[in-house]
């Protein structure tokens, strides 16, 4: 069996456990914190806090989230503004999918990348909370209304 390869050369993981479990590593190492990545961001401005702050830090404290770390708050707040617009991977100088390392590194936040002790107390997310909204719901009924034909709105609203 011949195993596929990334364009760099390095072997693609064999299946999505393998992913998860390697690929952390492989884009962390490979990222040198250079900022170029919050500076291609089109939520840093909206941020104070990342906009103000040096921008290989902000990434630097990504990386320590993504190693299982306690990163930064600037770091914390970059990452639970991602609208994974992709515009991060885009602008690395080092090629680094910058994406694919918030999508991973929110899913350890979250506590969905499986480490950790299977008997332990499940932690709770470290991402900021979200300001509880209640009239989201009805929010999304009428966006799903515009979408939907009355046949579908009668079955599933």
């Amino acid at each position: 069996m011949t195993r596929r390869r990334r364009p760099d050369g390095s072997p693609r993981a064999d299946s999505l456990a393998a992913l998860i479990r390697d690929e952390p590593a492989r884009l962390a190492a490979a990222c040198t914190a250079c900022g170029a990545c919050v500076h291609a961001c089109p939520m840093t401005p909206g941020l104070p806090s990342v906009a103000e702050a040096d921008a290989g830090s902000v990434v630097r404290g990504v990386l320590d989230l993504l190693a299982g770390g306690a990163g930064s708050p600037e770091a914390l707040a970059w990452l639970g503004a991602c609208t994974r617009s992709g515009l991060c991977s885009q602008a690395c100088p080092e090629q680094v999918d910058m994406a694919t390392i918030m999508r991973l590194t929110g899913m350890r936040l979250r506590g969905a990348l499986g480490d950790g002790d299977p008997a332990a107390p499940p932690t709770p997310p470290r991402l900021p909370p979200r300001r509880h909204d209640p009239n989201w719901s009805a929010r999304v009924k009428a966006f799903a209304r515009l979408t939907m034909t009355e046949e579908e709105q009668a079955r599933w609203l």
